[in-house]
Order: C-alpha cells, then sequence, then structure tokens
C-alpha cells in the first residue's frame, strides 16, 4: 500500500501540515511518523503523531531555531485549569509520567514551564517595582 504522507517541510514551510511525514530526534537517534496533528500548549506545540506519541516542536527536524513560544499573559485561566484537569485525570487513571512521547509528560512538561514563566515574569515585575523604589531614593 502506498503512503498519501508528504515528505517533510523546511523551515520556510513551518509548521508541517496534518498528513505529513515529519522527522524528530528521539535518545536513541531519529524517528519518523504521520503528523496527525498540532497542537498550542500553554507555552509551545506538541505534534501528535498518529500512533499517539507526543513530540515537542523543538524535538521535530525543520523547526525553526527562533522558537515561538505564547506569552504568559496570553493563557487565560480557563486553558489552564483544563490542563490542570487533564494532569488530575491523567494522574487518577494511573498513567505514567514517566513515559516520554506521551500525553502526560506533554501536559506536565507544558504545565511546569508555564508555572516557570509566569512566575518568573512576576518575580521580574517585582523587581523592576523595587530598582524604580530606589532610584526615587
Amino acid at each position: 500500500m502506498k503512503s498519501t504522507a508528504k515528505q517533510p517541510r523546511s523551515e520556510a514551510n513551518w509548521p508541517p501540515e496534518e498528513g505529513e511525514l515529519v522527522s524528530f530526534k528521539t535518545s536513541t537517534g531519529s524517528e519518523t511518523a504521520i503528523l496527525k496533528e498540532v497542537h498550542w500548549g500553554l507555552v509551545w506545540r506538541d505534534f501528535i503523531l498518529e500512533d499517539g506519541r507526543v513530540i515537542p516542536e523543538h524535538r521535530i527536524s525543520g523547526c525553526p531555531q527562533r522558537r515561538v513560544w505564547r506569552k504568559i499573559d496570553e493563557v487565560a485561566d480557563n486553558e489552564r485549569e483544563e490542563c490542570e484537569e487533564r494532569l488530575l485525570s491523567m494522574a487518577g487513571c494511573g498513567m505514567d509520567p514517566r513515559k516520554r512521547d506521551q500525553s502526560f509528560w506533554a501536559e506536565l512538561n507544558q504545565y511546569l514551564a508555564y508555572t516557570y514563566l509566569r512566575f518568573k515574569q512576576a518575580e521580574c515585575k517585582v523587581q523592576d517595582t523595587e530598582r524604580r523604589r530606589i532610584d526615587r531614593e
């Protein structure tokens, strides 16, 4: 049976389209698979493959060196809450968060990155306020 998947895209045509063959880095080298969908997480894009694996954008071959991440202010509270609910549900079902390339790992990493960036942003605002206060004195 002949595959109808397209060949991998170049950086100029980023991101790949559904149904395309994508290459990605793994701990053992490089693999290819058919892209099912591209999903924006709390911070970056996740590429969901037809076999169910979830690959973060930076591991996909052809990913631009200048990656696009969402600004923390763009993430709505309901998006964060939905992510938290999915994590609780996956944990309640007994999914193993250590299985890389699976949805639990992907959601957990997105949530951790989002939380880190949110608190880093808050810390920067506090430091800026303190600097302005010292400058005025």
